[in-house]
């Protein structure tokens, strides 16, 4: 039943419109989770020092670009990060706290993000493998993301 107060059906409607966007953008997204579920959630960012704090623009750039560094070489000690480009990327660092892009790429899966752009610019490390595959397994992952999304099945030779 419908509020008969005009103030009343507009909060109503604005409620049922913000729910009706929060669950279209988890649907959105949803499908994005499935690659990444072998990544476990990044640590939360914590506030910098004073001393980080006084240091200038650059020197803030340099010392992060310096620990993102030391951090990349430390998981990798620790079997917790195993890049397929070289240099490793910085997405899944600060996204998952950990990369596996190269134990996806020699599985046949994707890769993230940056890593895939480092494929197209001649970066990849792994052997065998091309960016033009790469390239050809997001495809099919996006196709068969928007097929999901959209309800409509895989064409009959696909099926199994």
């Amino acid at each position: 039943m419908m509020p008969r107060h005009p103030l009343a059906r507009l909060c109503a409607l604005s409620l049922t419109l913000l729910l009706a966007a929060c669950a279209a953008y988890q649907a959105q997204h949803e499908a994005a989770a499935p690659a990444a579920a072998s990544h476990e959630t990044a640590p939360a960012a914590v506030r910098p020092s004073g001393e980080f704090s006084e240091l200038t623009s650059d020197g803030q750039i340099a010392r992060v670009r310096g620990e993102v560094e030391e951090t990349k070489a430390n998981l990798a000690r620790q079997g917790r990060y195993s890049c397929c480009i070289k240099p490793p990327c910085t997405e899944c660092l600060l996204k998952y706290g950990q990369c596996h892009c190269r134990d996806a790429v020699r599985k046949q899966g994707p890769c993230c993000g940056e890593c895939t752009e480092g494929w197209i610019e001649g970066k990849g490390a792994v052997e065998g493998v091309t960016a033009w595959e790469l390239l050809e397994r997001k495809k099919k992952l996006l196709d068969e993301t928007n097929r999901q999304q959209s309800g409509e099945q895989k064409p009959p030779e696909q099926q199994h």
